[in-house]
């Protein structure tokens, strides 16, 4: 994993774009979809039009569900105490297909306020609409985030 996931500032991020779901850990600024921003690779909003561009671009920033979860489970072995975990719950959820963005950002930035025109923005629990192959954070038929 070439990023390591920071409480609010690198984010885990689910992708679904041209059918295909995949996960990112990426700096949070990405995922302000309408806002212009050098950082971006000169991509100024990012879309359903966009988006292979920027995946391209950010490919090496791509995370297997099994990498995510081995960290998860290593890291939560070695820390039974307090809700530094909390940094492994996904923020992000960006459908390019359906042009659908969910958050679950943890600290008041309001990225879903933030689309690109069609785009339906919301703040709502996406975990149970990530495809169960790609739910990193169950194991043995339960959830490592409890």
């Amino acid at each position: 994993m070439k990023t390591e996931p920071e409480y609010a500032q690198n984010t885990i991020t689910g992708v679904r774009f041209r059918g295909t779901f995949c996960w990112y850990v990426t700096e949070r600024e990405y995922w302000f979809l309408n806002v212009e921003m050098e950082e971006r690779f000169g991509i100024e909003i990012l879309n359903e039009e966009t988006a292979a561009a920027f995946l391209q671009a950010i490919q090496d920033e791509r995370v297997t569900a099994a990498e995510l979860r081995d960290c998860l489970y290593q890291f939560r072995k070695q820390h039974q105490e307090g809700d530094e975990w909390l940094k492994f719950v996904p923020s992000f959820l960006v459908d390019f297909d359906q042009r659908q963005f969910c958050s679950m950002f943890p600290e008041p930035a309001s990225f879903e306020h933030y689309m690109p025109q069609g785009w339906i923005g919301s703040y709502v629990d996406f975990l149970d609409r990530v495809p169960e192959e790609q739910r990193y954070w169950e194991m043995d038929g339960r959830s490592l985030f409890r």
